[in-house]
């Protein structure tokens, strides 16, 4: 049926259909045939004869309408998935957490754009639980996260960006708050927050390991009922007089009524992963993994 559509639109421009035919490279019996299957298909005329060529009948002009329409969007959906097959797009979706991007993307973005001066960079501010959701959706094409890799490593590429130690986040009238650093057997009787497994997983587990490794316990550990984001999680952590222990790469935030210690057990660390979909790969993405020094596949 589309190409039927594609020869009666250039019939139309051409008033003729042995115009039509030498354009096409195909004969006039050729065209006729297809014209003929179009208004069977249709079930009335697109064409009339006159003494010049041939015009649109009512159904014609109101068929040609539509069809150019029909058309320009199946070759726009095609030219598109063509480049998705290729790896290509004109667009690069990425899925992050605030605290780490202009640490660990923002060199490598800014040569992405110099290098794709039209490419579209769609930055995603994104918990850990999000991403795995939006990349499961095909919604990004990359996420930086250092939560729920155990899950998305069977699915997706994944790659180590980098290791950080940890720090603990206190209210400003803790009795650490002033150290220069604090040891996590030094924190045995504090109350440590829970991170819910939907929106930071395997975060509660990994501090739990730290404490029992590390200090020697089995943390105390209380819920923040629905932060919007880190730092309100940390400010009301503080309010209630819980800690938190986060990634190093935190430390430039500013938290109200909170400081950030760092831990001085050296094995408290944290991994921070690239993480994209599998198949072929496009040359932007191709750069980006390069400047943040991941081998793609």
């Amino acid at each position: 049926m589309l190409e039927k559509l594609r020869v009666f639109l250039v019939v139309l421009e051409e008033g003729s259909l042995r115009r039509a035919a030498d354009r096409l490279r195909i004969s006039q019996s050729a065209i006729t045939r297809q014209m003929q299957a179009l208004e069977a298909d249709l079930g009335g005329h697109v064409l009339e004869r006159t003494s010049a060529g041939v015009r649109p009948t009512n159904v014609g002009h109101a068929l040609a309408e539509r069809a150019n329409a029909l058309l320009a969007n199946y070759d726009s959906t095609m030219a598109e998935v063509r480049r998705l097959v290729r790896g290509e797009s004109e667009q690069l979706r990425i899925g992050y957490m605030a605290s780490a991007v202009q640490g660990y993307l923002g060199a490598a973005l800014a040569v992405l754009r110099r290098a794709y001066p039209r490419l579209n960079v769609k930055m995603l501010d994104q918990t850990p639980g999000e991403m795995i959701i939006a990349l499961r959706q095909g919604k990004i094409d990359l996420a930086l996260t250092l939560h729920g890799i155990d899950v998305l490593s069977r699915d997706f590429f994944a790659r180590k960006l980098a290791t950080v130690g940890s720090v603990v986040a206190l209210p400003l009238s803790h009795r650490f708050a002033t150290k220069r650093q604090v040891s996590l057997a030094q924190l045995k009787d504090e109350t440590f927050v829970r991170g819910s497994d939907d929106v930071v997983p395997g975060y509660t587990q990994r501090i739990i390991q730290f404490c029992r490794k590390y200090g020697g316990f089995r943390p105390r550990l209380t819920t923040i009922d629905k932060p919007d984001g880190l730092v309100e999680t940390l400010t009301l952590a503080a309010n209630e007089e819980a800690i938190s222990i986060q990634p190093a790469f935190i430390s430039h935030l500013s938290v109200p009524n909170v400081v950030l210690v760092p831990i001085a057990d050296a094995g408290a660390t944290w991994d921070l992963f690239v993480v994209w979909q599998p198949g072929e790969i496009g040359s932007p993405l191709r750069t980006l993994l390069s400047e943040l020094n991941v081998k793609s596949q």
